[in-house]
């Protein structure tokens, strides 16, 4: 049967008008008469208690007011009915009665259909509405499981956060599920003839209305071909039949793959493997992943430590699914451990990092563009800016150490960071020009100093940072505290900075947001359990909240002929944890936290970029 109704509604417009007011109707629009003509349908005549997806609710609403002038939950209680209808236009909205197919359902189709017609005095209008499926039809093909005698299987498929479990043997092996157009996830599980238990998950997405979605399985030691997807289309439903390969070889229950660390380019494998009470050749030990829907496993040969085999998968695409195992063949027999499913991480993009976008207000800069400029405090300037600087602070005596630059640049356009004395009558401070990832929380007036937020939220896991900045250093250290003053004169003038930290704290709540750490020129003390410094966050590997860190090169720091790329490795310290925030650091003058360089100091920055490369540098 056609997945379709059909609803014909006729519109008869009188020609007969009884009197002038009834005639002209509000506004003089005129007065009609709606009928409604029932075509054939299977629809029940009698309303049932439980749920009938044929017996549509209809609805009549004036596209002008929005308002609903008449509706009914069985449109054939309407047959041979006539009502008055106000000329103009008008919408017919038909669905199945008494749900809304938001969910997943058993025998349970939802069916909708709408149209639009215009009233007009002394006219009639005939408006067809065909009610399709609005939701997805799927069913499972146990055919091989019954055909190669499984123990059991079953097939658990869930949209929207709910799902319905299609089981072998069992009532529902044969039912049609329906559900809501979203994408589907079709988790198998399946006992062999040995008891074994094997899993397979499989993700179907851009899925539509009236789709009819096939799981049928078949063994991986299949044909590669049979895998593709066989599409046949008829008169009512998409139907899509997907070819899914289930291992049939046996497992061993001493080959284990245990762990996988996945980054967005590779991914580290590790397992064990005892087969038979054997120790096994580690040179026949193979560790394999593929993706979900791959017809062929990659294999790569295993190194042994002396307790775990490991090997890391390379090439792979970022935001990808894909599965892992062990595999070991003997002289007569190939043995596979259970499946491991992962998913490689995202490449995140630097946000901002090309510089290009600014905006003003309250006299300070920001290196954000302008639709993005919301939440604005005047104390504390844009709460959401990925980055900020000590602009805030500095404009309230009409200094920006940041600005945008628009003539020297590598593309568009850049920041400018000028090192500077900000204050008035000679009272005041040395301020860096700097940008950062965070927030510029408040100007403390006493002690002369400020909060600031380091850090945006952030989980993906880097190798390097790239960019173009070019410094031209003053070389006299005309502001600044020893011993940083005397460092500094001791290599011939001021350093710039620029540096990049993963972290992966609790963290603190800057007004709404979280960041990773606080500088607080308040602080008496350093306060790192709470994750507030005073004057300088402590980036060493005392610090257990960094995961990875890089900088520029003391030689980099001193300055440059011109603009010059740069590139920064980040060197982790622990390859297993992923970041929560990332921080990334600009400064005309590296001692600016301490209010020490050269008023001389200026440094410009363009395109900085995140790289995602094929293996990471180890902090040794």
């Amino acid at each position: 049967m056609k997945a379709s109704l059909y609803l014909i509604i006729c519109l008869f417009i009188s020609s007969f008008f009884s009197c002038q007011d009834e005639n002209d109707g509000v506004g003089g629009k005129g007065i009609g008469y709606l009928t409604l003509n029932v075509g054939t349908s299977s629809a029940t005549n009698t309303r049932a208690v439980e749920y009938n997806p044929k017996q549509i609710a209809v609805q009549i609403v004036n596209l002008e007011t929005k308002a609903v002038v008449k509706e009914t939950d069985d449109w054939e209680t309407w047959e041979g009915e006539q009502f008055s209808l106000e000329a103009g236009e008008y919408g017919i909205y038909a669905s199945s009665a008494g749900f809304d197919g938001s969910s997943p359902e058993f025998e349970k189709p939802y069916y909708a259909g709408a149209d639009t017609v215009d009233i007009e005095p002394n006219a009639s209008e005939t408006a067809e509405i065909t009610c399709t499926l609005a939701n997805v039809k799927l069913t499972v093909d146990f055919s091989f499981f019954n055909d190669n005698g499984f123990k059991a299987a079953s097939v658990e498929v869930g949209a929207g956060g709910s799902s319905l479990t299609f089981s072998m043997g069992m009532d529902t092996e044969k039912k049609e599920g329906y559900f809501p157009v979203k994408p589907l996830t079709a988790n198998l599980t399946v006992t062999n003839k040995n008891g074994k238990v094997h899993t397979l998950k499989t993700s179907i997405e851009n899925v539509k209305a009236r789709d009819h979605i096939i799981l049928k399985y078949k063994s991986g030691d299949a044909e590669q071909g049979e895998s593709s997807i066989t599409v046949t289309v008829d008169e009512s439903t998409k139907i899509y039949t997907y070819l899914i390969p289930v291992e049939l070889k046996e497992v061993a229950a001493g080959l284990d793959a245990t762990s996988v660390n996945a980054w967005s380019k590779f991914a580290y494998l590790e397992g064990k493997a005892m087969v038979k009470g054997m120790e096994l050749d580690n040179l026949l030990v193979k560790l394999q992943y593929k993706t979900l829907d791959a017809p062929e496993w990659t294999s790569l040969d295993a190194e042994w430590d002396g307790s775990i085999y490991k090997a890391t998968a390379t090439k792979l695409e970022p935001k990808t699914n894909y599965q892992y195992r062990m595999y070991y063949k003997s002289e007569d027999t190939e043995y596979v451990s259970d499946t491991i499913t992962f998913t490689t991480e995202a490449q995140t993009t630097l946000k901002y990092g090309d510089f290009d976008a600014w905006c003003q207000n309250q006299k300070a800069w920001y290196a954000i563009p302008e639709a993005d400029a919301t939440s604005f405090d005047n104390y504390k300037g844009y709460l959401n800016s990925f980055w900020d600087s000590g602009n805030m602070g500095a404009a309230m005596m009409s200094k920006n150490p940041t600005e945008q630059e628009t003539s020297d640049v590598k593309s568009g356009s850049a920041a400018r960071l000028k090192s500077q004395f900000v204050g008035i009558f000679g009272v005041g401070k040395f301020a860096a020009g700097n940008i950062y990832t965070g927030h510029y929380y408040e100007t403390v007036m006493s002690p002369m100093g400020a909060k600031i937020f380091f850090g945006q939220p952030f989980t993906s896991r880097p190798t390097q940072l790239k960019g173009w900045y070019k410094y031209a250093r003053g070389t006299n250290i005309d502001e600044g505290n020893n011993p940083y003053k005397l460092e500094l004169e001791a290599t011939g003038g001021d350093q710039c900075a620029i540096y990049i930290a993963l972290a992966d704290n609790d963290g603190l709540d800057g007004g709404g947001q979280m960041y990773a750490f606080q500088i607080d020129n308040t602080l008496g003390a350093d306060d790192p359990e709470h994750f507030k410094y005073k004057n300088t966050i402590d980036f060493s590997e005392n610090n257990p909240n960094i995961i990875a860190y890089g900088t520029i090169t003391e030689d980099e720091a001193k300055g440059t002929n011109g603009w010059q790329q740069f590139t920064i490795d980040l060197e982790y310290r622990d390859l297993i944890r992923t970041p929560k925030y990332i921080i990334v650091v600009a400064s005309a003058s590296k001692y600016g936290d301490f209010f020490t360089g050269s008023t001389n100091s200026v440094m410009y920055i363009d395109d900085f970029e995140l790289v995602y490369g094929d293996e990471p540098k180890v902090k040794e």
